[in-house]
């Protein structure tokens, strides 16, 4: 589970307006009489894959579960982070009449815990698929007591879960998932954003000052030369600054700036395709 990257270092605040679909709104509260964890998932993420969840019928009222299991540690900057708790803030893009609830009361589960989320109502929305947009906090930090709370929409972290609704006697058809890898129904790693290993060929790493407001040097040591590429990201995955620059044997500086970037966290990325080094970045006023 360790080489389970979950982009859950300091993401930015996507709190999607979609709690309406909450049945704790409708007087149905998340609780353990909900749904019933299968307690059988090897490793974190959502089950079963989209393709395997029965599709809801239009019309009728429905009801179907989806298993998760949450995350142990993951990897940052050099450090090995626990995940001590992941809480499921809201799910959107549910079809319309629909809501959702989990086996937890307060919708958290610790380390490693098996939960469940279920998924109930009577829906008259168009046939077809929906891609449920899933909002959740994680409480990291370097080992249990010492927690960092950061919140994102999954599908950054590559994350993506469907529902199907169809109308009653019509066949069953596939998840459409063209241009999506495999296994999109765990965490997987997000291109330049995230918990990366440091590479090998590159050490003493650092960012002075940060946090900044104009400007920073970024410094490193390389064991070879070649090009290589910077980027800094915001929290969602965007790439808002990107630079190939020289690198040479040695000590090696990048002066990067601020132009008009707002106020936030950021990760900076240094990589030549094979290798990748990350670092939190942060813009202050």
């Amino acid at each position: 589970m360790k080489k389970i990257i979950f982009t859950l270092l300091s993401f930015g605040l996507l709190y999607l307006n979609s709690n309406a679909q909450y049945c704790g709104h409708l007087g149905n509260p998340s609780g353990p009489s909900q749904c019933t964890p299968s307690g059988t998932l090897a490793r974190p993420g959502l089950s079963p894959v989209s393709d395997s969840l029965p599709p809801l019928i239009n019309g009728a009222v429905s009801t179907t579960v989806i298993q998760f299991k949450n995350f142990d540690t993951i990897r940052f900057g050099g450090q090995l982070l626990t995940v001590q708790s992941l809480r499921v803030d809201s799910i959107g893009n549910l079809p319309t009449g629909l809501c959702w609830a989990t086996s937890s009361a307060n919708n958290t589960y610790n380390n490693q815990v098996d939960g469940c989320i279920k998924v109930t109502g009577t829906t008259n929305s168009a046939l077809g698929q929906y891609r449920l947009k899933i909002i959740v906090t994680a409480c990291v930090g370097p080992s249990l007591g010492a927690c960092v709370p950061i919140q994102t929409d999954a599908g950054a972290a590559g994350l993506f879960y469907y529902v199907r609704v169809k109308a009653a006697g019509d066949t069953d058809t596939p998840v459409d998932t063209t241009g999506q890898s495999a296994n999109t129904n765990i965490f997987r790693p997000y291109p330049f954003v995230g918990i990366n290993e440091l590479s090998n060929d590159i050490s003493s790493f650092n960012i002075v000052p940060n946090p900044f407001n104009n400007k920073a040097s970024v410094s490193f040591y390389s064991d070879k030369s070649g090009n290589m590429t910077e980027r800094i990201t915001n929290m969602i995955g965007d790439v808002v600054y990107s630079k190939e620059i020289e690198v040479k044997i040695g000590e090696n500086k990048s002066v990067i700036e601020r132009s008009s970037l707002p106020t936030g966290v950021y990760f900076y990325s240094l990589g030549d395709g094979k290798n990748l080094v990350t670092k939190r970045l942060v813009i202050s006023e």
